[in-house]
């Protein structure tokens, strides 16, 4: 936090991204097929995101209305890092053979999870950061929820024949791209 402007950035850069994972979650809901589990994760990724905006008022007066590339940290690669996954995933999973009707539910099982991995890493390291700073900025409700998302997707993934074994290979692509990222963020 190395100033209120950049640690802004860095709350609408995890603003995106929240943003960004809710949307996917709603761009794979069936139109009528639609699980509790679903809306209420969809739902909690929207309300972070809110939450992450809203934490920002609390460290600047700089108001950050939109996503636009010049308010975010980590450039395009922040723009296009779900869709990046989730590409990359979707053609795993269809060179493994899996039906096109499946590789969806499939692959958003496994983008969550390796997400919701990174996120309780990173939320757990931000909050760490933020009360050695004394910061007013709060993400401890964010990161209980994420660790009950990683606790669902893990629950799924015991349901998903050779889960275990496409989500060692889909946080491997997350990792992969988790190290562009922070390479461009520094």
């Amino acid at each position: 936090m190395a100033s209120n402007e950049l640690h802004a950035k860095w709350l609408n850069t995890l603003s995106y991204l929240e943003n960004c994972g809710a949307r996917k979650i709603a761009a794979c809901e069936h139109p009528t097929l639609v699980k509790e589990e679903m809306l209420k994760h969809a739902a909690e990724e929207f309300r972070h995101a809110h939450h992450l905006k809203r934490q920002i008022k609390k460290i600047s007066d700089e108001t950050m209305e939109d996503y636009s590339l010049g308010t975010l940290l980590g450039g395009k690669l922040t723009l296009q890092y779900l869709n990046i996954l989730d590409l990359k995933t979707s053609r795993y999973l269809k060179e493994k053979g899996l039906p096109e009707n499946a590789i969806r539910e499939a692959s958003y099982l496994l983008v969550t999870y390796a997400i919701e991995l990174r996120a309780s890493e990173l939320y757990h390291l931000y909050d760490e950061v933020l009360k050695e700073a004394n910061s007013k900025v709060a993400v401890k409700s964010i990161l209980l929820e994420e660790k009950e998302h990683l606790e669902e997707m893990k629950e799924g993934l015991l349901k998903l024949p050779l889960g275990d074994i496409y989500a060692e290979q889909v946080c491997k692509f997350e990792a992969e791209l988790c190290r562009k990222w922070i390479f461009v963020l520094a």
